[in-house]
């Protein structure tokens, strides 16, 4: 939990366990039936005394061979920001707490990864950062991805009039990494899935422990068969899938193929008919997928729809100003 007041942020000195010495902010494990929110909240009262009224995820930090208790250990930190919350911060058997002026953080006593993605959430930015440590836990490789920060799609049942029974805040939340693949041409790349007549942008679900980034690497290359260059973020879509009580997050990016390397199919792309089609224009891409009739589709297709619409028409804004077409 970041916490932030008046141009500084609460940070402070660990005093026991793992990093002991080192300057945090506060924060811990997640608790069984706790969501990341949840815990953060908690461990920020537990630790510091502050009562968080609100806060936002500014992202997430994947750690990989991390080594605690002489093991390695990949640890993926979920982290929230706060300017909404009460009480004076009190010193406690984990952290002896202090304010420290944001243009003046105390980076040479922190964790080492700590200097490189904070400055961007605290410019205004949402994180999706790895740090790969050695035995010594110093960082040998890191990266540090800025998540696309708008929303292109908010779709949800009522928009193709259906009803909407669940509370929103009991759907699952699963998140995605999606592109718009184009080659040197600027043709553009869609998956045809032939037997059940509709298109998809190559993509998919983000594994545990996987970046946004990572997980657009592997998805595009799994589908489409290509290695890609990553250009551009596109922008967000929101799906609140009522029926299959999902609340699907899909991080668009714009997207050049580079190599082909022949597509890794799973057991269902291959039955639904996974195939690459390619399309000269961008225009012509957007007029395959509007010509989908969806009416008597399976539900979820009335969803993919929409939202590949919605991508490609952003990509079509995107590439109009990058290469004017």
């Amino acid at each position: 939990m970041i916490l932030k007041r008046d141009g500084k942020l609460l940070l402070g000195v660990k005093k026991r366990g793992f990093g002991m010495g080192k300057i945090n902010g506060a924060g811990g494990k997640v608790e069984p039936g706790e969501s990341y929110k949840e815990a953060a909240v908690r461990e920020t009262f537990e630790e510091v005394g502050i009562r968080v009224n609100s806060c936002e995820s500014v992202g997430q930090v994947i750690f990989r061979d991390l080594y605690f208790k002489g093991e390695p250990e990949t640890d993926i930190m979920h982290v929230f920001l706060s300017e909404d919350f009460e009480g004076e911060p009190i010193e406690t058997d984990e952290i002896k707490p202090e304010w420290f002026p944001i243009t003046d953080l105390p980076y040479n006593k922190m964790w080492s990864d700590d200097e490189h993605w904070m400055p961007e959430v605290l410019r205004g930015n949402k994180v999706d950062a790895y740090f790969h440590f050695n035995e010594q836990n110093t960082f040998t490789d890191y990266q540090v991805d800025i998540v696309p920060d708008k929303c292109i799609a908010y779709l949800r049942d009522s928009d193709f009039g259906l009803p909407e029974e669940k509370d929103p805040g009991t759907l699952v939340e699963r998140s995605a990494s999606r592109a718009v693949l184009i080659d040197k041409d600027n043709r553009v790349a869609l998956m045809n899935v032939k037997n059940l007549g509709h298109y998809k942008l190559p993509g998919g679900g983000i594994d545990e422990g996987e970046t946004i980034i990572d997980a657009l690497h592997r998805e595009v290359a799994e589908e489409a068969g290509y290695k890609i260059s990553v250009l551009c973020p596109l922008g967000y879509t929101h799906e609140m899938r009522q029926q299959h009580g999902i609340f699907n997050i899909s991080y668009a990016y714009l997207a050049r193929a580079e190599e082909y390397v022949g597509n890794n199919l799973m057991e269902d792309e291959q039955e639904e008919g996974f195939e690459v089609e390619w399309f000269d224009t961008i225009d012509d891409a957007i007029k395959a997928v509007e010509s989908i009739d969806t009416t008597d589709r399976k539900y979820q297709v009335k969803f993919f729809t929409a939202r590949e619409l919605a991508i490609l028409k952003e990509a079509r804004k995107v590439m109009k100003e990058k290469y004017g077409k």
